[in-house]
């Protein structure tokens, strides 16, 4: 009797059979995870964005077809961005979608996020190490200094930013919590602050996504909607916390008592894996995607005015 090993052609047939059932599987998942109403606010928030109307979408260059992180850069107009292999910091122009410049900083790695305080650059690592250097304009090369924090790969960090409020890195991981954070049966997700002065990680969160709440806000009931973070940044005039989540196309904006104001499902057709958001300094909001086979993009939407009383 011959035995499986032995046949090629079957063995290739099972495979075939089982990743199609995964396939099945997740899409089957999205579709009921995802309802058909797609803008979310809790009375009396303003959400200032409108996503059926984005200013631009720009196309990124093939070496940024897997961008994987963003902040913002020290010019108008211009975002710092990573992508998840390659140990180089790439300047971009938001409006071409077209890079300055890079500067080559450490071997490559997974790279997972970027943040930046004044000059200085921190490069997040998917186990949680900081790269730290300082961004000087016109240098190809900087070599970052590595940053140890508790976090390791069983965590997944995909998300970082710099909080001018507190003077912290917030930082986000995709899958486990630190052991001082939630237990597997808790549905929150924790947000975490890095202390710059010190170089200190907080393990407990010290703000969160729950992840039944934004069920009960989608879906009405009581049922989770899953967020896994890729991407964090605050709004340079609220100070609310925007929240990606390339699991599940999500967007959800916390305030600093960690309640829901606002959850956006977005559209996989132009996000097609969303992992990076940062604010311009005049609030305009940037979100990048990876192509996922096709070109990285940057999506630009301009802040809109609150309408005075009158107009509501």
């Amino acid at each position: 009797m011959n035995k499986l090993w032995e046949k090629p052609n079957l063995i290739s047939v099972v495979i075939l059979v089982v990743v199609l059932g995964i396939g099945v599987a997740y899409v089957a998942f999205t579709v009921r995870q995802r309802p058909e109403t797609e803008s979310f606010s809790t009375p009396g928030y303003f959400f200032p964005y409108n996503f059926d109307r984005l200013t631009r979408v720009v196309t990124l260059p093939e070496e940024l077809e897997e961008i994987s992180g963003l902040c913002r850069g020290v010019k108008a107009g211009e975002v710092f961005a990573i992508q998840d292999e390659a140990g180089e910091l790439f300047v971009v122009n938001a409006f071409t979608g077209i890079p300055s410049s890079r500067v080559a900083f450490d071997k490559d790695r997974d790279y997972e996020g970027v943040a930046r305080h004044a000059s200085e650059v921190y490069v997040l690592e998917k186990d949680g190490d900081l790269h730290y250097f300082v961004y000087q304009e016109g240098e190809e090369e900087i070599p970052a200094r590595k940053l140890e924090t508790d976090f390791s790969y069983r965590n997944d960090t995909e998300g970082i930013c710099y909080d001018s409020l507190t003077n912290t890195l917030l930082i986000v991981p995709k899958e486990q919590e630190l052991n001082g954070g939630f237990d597997e049966e808790d549905t929150r997700r924790g947000v975490y602050s890095y202390d710059i002065n010190d170089g200190r990680l907080n393990p407990q969160p010290t703000y969160y996504i729950d992840q039944l709440e934004v069920g009960r806000i989608v879906f009405g009931s009581n049922r989770e909607y899953i967020v896994k973070p890729s991407g964090i940044a605050v709004d340079p005039f609220t100070h609310d916390l925007y929240i990606l989540s390339s699991v599940g196309n999500v967007l959800v904006v916390i305030d600093r008592e960690s309640n829901i104001l606002h959850v956006e499902l977005l559209e996989k057709k132009t996000f097609a894996q969303p992992e990076g958001i940062t604010f311009a300094e005049n609030g305009d909001l940037y979100i990048s995607s990876e192509g996922r086979g096709n070109n990285g993009i940057i999506a630009t939407l301009t802040r809109m005015q609150q309408p005075s009383p009158n107009e509501q």
